[in-house]
């Protein structure tokens, strides 16, 4: 039996965060494995052809070929070995470091694990249960729009990726619906566009569509045809990493990227991450190197409690007639803050009013049948919020029964 690999930091994901944090790593004179379940670096983005102006310094570059060039540079990385075509089948975590057995066999023995797996496109079942060529998600949108014959389509979301295909697809003659359970998320330039195109119907702040009714010819939705839906929802953290550890070891795994869900996901926010994580795991690697006393708390949670509401939820007859009536409790870590011993400007600090705003709006978009759904979507809302870290959310019916409450918990992120 062959030793285990033994080196310093394990990276699962080798997309832009997982790249640009190799490629730190070993300038910062830390031995790498890169870990990459695709044949190729940076795989997510080589079927991106069209060109993009939203990464700074390479406007109408093409994603494929940006992403050709970091992985060629992560590729380099002195100290650094490659994994393509596998993944981690299992990951723990011990006293002495990680412990990984990858799906071709190997082991491998880390002092420190990364997690960096991105982002996988939300496909809700209601739409995706059953494939079908008119039913599209934002690959196959992206792969097939250029060629789409002008028609009808409905566009669900009210994101960036939702407005830019809306105004493509109208710009070439489609006849397009945007559809969204709440206001706009999109760029404010792109939403001024699209209010003005003659081409775009907007349908917003109006509950989604329960579900989608394909065959040959086109789509029914209600009593309404289109010859195609783009359901653009949006994305959440790929679970593959975590999927094969214990809730122990997930606590000290570093997670970078979009998988981390503390900034929008972005090419370049993703390479930032990357250079984050390396800092990060360089000083717990190496504490001796940074331990000059820091004036910092060693966490900051802002509490909400007892935030009663009403919200359209539950499976239950009487749950459908009506709002209900609920409470949210959540907690939101923000890490490690400097301490601040005056007033400063409320822009440097996350206003708690925000949380509070994020809780009612996503809890009161639209009806939700299972309270575990409801406490995922807003999990992932609140840890999109700038600086956020970690959620702990518990969620209570409160008159569902005569005779008690009912709660249910849940805990995302770093705590």
């Amino acid at each position: 039996m062959h030793s285990p690999l033994s080196i310093d930091v394990a990276i699962l994901g080798g997309g832009p965060a997982g790249c640009s944090a190799a490629s730190w790593l070993g300038q910062l004179g830390l031995s790498t494995l890169l870990v990459e379940r695709e044949p190729q670096l940076c795989a997510a983005l080589a079927g991106l052809h069209f060109p993009q102006d939203w990464v700074l310094g390479a406007p109408t570059t093409p994603l494929s070929a940006l992403g050709e060039r970091y992985a060629a540079q992560a590729a380099a990385t002195p100290q650094l070995t490659l994994r393509l075509g596998t993944q981690a089948e299992s990951a723990r975590h011990a006293a002495d470091g990680w412990t990984l057995q990858l799906s071709s066999g190997e082991h491998v023995q880390a002092r420190a694990l990364l997690v960096a797996t991105g982002l996988r496109l939300l496909r809700p079942a209601r739409y995706f249960a059953v494939p079908h060529a008119r039913v599209m998600d934002a690959a196959a949108l992206t792969a097939r729009r250029e060629a789409l014959p002008p028609g009808r389509v409905l566009v669900l979301g009210a994101g960036d990726n939702a407005a830019e295909n809306a105004l493509f697809l109208a710009d070439r003659g489609h006849a397009v619906t945007v559809w969204a359970r709440g206001g706009w998320r999109a760029q404010s330039h792109l939403v001024r566009r699209i209010e003005a195109h003659p081409g775009i119907v907007l349908r917003l702040s109006t509950p989604l569509p329960d579900g989608l009714m394909p065959d040959a010819d086109a789509v029914s939705v209600g009593a309404e045809r289109f010859d195609h839906v783009a359901a653009l929802l949006g994305f959440e953290p790929e679970p593959s990493a975590f999927a094969v550890m214990d809730e122990a070891s997930r606590q000290r795994a570093f997670v970078a990227g979009d998988a981390s869900g503390r900034w929008h996901p972005c090419v370049q926010t993703a390479l930032a991450d990357g250079v984050q994580a390396a800092k990060q795991i360089e000083q717990a690697l190496r504490p001796e190197i940074h331990s000059a006393p820091q004036r910092y708390n060693n966490r900051q949670v802002i509490h909400l409690q007892g935030l009663r509401f009403r919200a359209n939820l539950g499976v239950l007859d009487f749950e459908r007639t009506g709002p209900q009536p609920i409470q949210v409790d959540a907690q939101v870590n923000l890490g490690a803050m400097p301490v601040v011993a005056r007033d400063a400007d409320i822009g440097h600090v996350l206003d708690y009013r925000r949380v509070r705003a994020a809780i009612l709006d996503e809890c009161t978009a639209e009806h939700t049948d299972l309270v575990e759904a409801l406490l995922g979507k807003l999990s992932n809302r609140l840890m999109s919020l700038p600086g956020v870290v970690g959620v702990r959310l518990k969620l209570t019916k409160l008159e569902i029964f005569p005779d008690c409450e009912v709660s249910i918990s849940t805990e995302l992120g770093a705590w």
